[in-house]
């Protein structure tokens, strides 16, 4: 099986043990729907009452995370916003409008990169693309290297973060060096998550769990007052979805950053996506770390700071 879809099995059983624990002892109908747009994953909410209700809540997660998935995307661009992408593509090139989601994320990524003291950085773009074309290249059965040191500090030298100039008032974010590039896959879906979550407690809604790939956020409780539940996966093959403990989870986050899903091997060695900004390259101190904590995004980037 490949990676892609090891890794939706594997959130297919997390989701269903969420799920599942979620609906014990209550009467109330408990509804879900699934999604494989954004953030290249599997995405579903899960919620309790009228199917009218249900609806209109998915509707605020779509619009949000339509929007962030959008601003955060360094692939593709977009007609009608400034993204992640059109940001390093003027690299060099002075101050760019940028979207508010997009200004948002920036913001997010300056204040995890102090907090983490750089363990998480949105700047370290251009070490992490020379990984992704290493791995991309192996899983696709072409070469399979390893990138050399060298490579890697020469990358590296456009990896500062004071290098990102943002001036909110103006809604402007600019890359001062010309070969510099930005990586948001630490913090985007953490923020996304949460900003959904949020967006649904401000039109009312309680008794709802966002699955978004493994980051799961809760709001509120369950209709009889217990606390949704969510797995922590075995951080190996051959777990084959057995979990490491159950949590109970009350308008809280649980985000697992692991070694043991996007990864390549050469030599014998495997290299996962996890880069460490002081080694550049892959730790394997753990095989996961997972945090629990009250917002989404934060739990998101400290899972990533933790791991290196």
């Amino acid at each position: 099986m490949g990676q892609q879809w090891r890794r939706i099995a594997a959130l297919t059983l997390l989701l269903a043990l969420l799920t599942g624990l979620a609906g014990c002892g209550s009467a109330v109908t408990r509804r879900d729907k699934t999604y494989y747009t954004w953030f290249d994953t599997v995405t579903t909410v899960i919620g309790y009452g009228s199917e009218k209700d249900f609806s209109a809540a998915c509707a605020i997660v779509e619009d949000v995370l339509e929007r962030y998935h959008r601003a955060g995307d360094i692939y593709h661009e977009y007609s009608d916003t400034a993204n992640a992408c059109t940001l390093n593509r003027s690299a060099g090139q002075g101050p760019v409008a940028v979207s508010p989601e997009l200004m948002e994320l920036l913001m997010f990524g300056r204040e995890v990169y102090d907090l983490t003291g750089g363990e998480c950085s949105v700047a370290m773009g251009a070490v992490l693309s020379v990984w992704h074309d290493c791995r991309e290249a192996a899983l696709a059965g072409k070469d399979v290297r390893v990138p050399s040191e060298d490579e890697l500090r020469n990358a590296c030298e456009h990896c500062r973060i004071e290098d990102l100039i943002l001036d909110p008032e103006r809604g402007t974010a600019e890359l001062a060096d010309p070969l510099m590039s930005l990586d948001l896959g630490a913090v985007a879906k953490g923020y996304a998550a949460e900003m959904a979550v949020r967006a649904l407690e401000q039109a009312g809604f309680t008794g709802y769990a966002l699955n978004l790939g493994g980051n799961v956020r809760t709001l509120g409780t369950k209709p009889g007052g217990e606390s949704w539940v969510a797995g922590v996966q075995e951080p190996t093959e051959s777990g084959d979805g057995a979990y490491r403990l159950r949590m109970g989870l009350t308008d809280a986050a649980l985000v697992t950053s692991g070694s043991y899903q996007r990864y390549y091997e050469a030599d014998g060695v495997r290299y996962h996506h996890i880069i460490s900004p002081d080694t550049l390259f892959p730790r394997n101190d753990f095989l996961s770390v997972t945090i629990r904590c009250g917002d989404s995004g934060l739990a998101d980037a400290l899972s990533t700071a933790v791991f290196n």
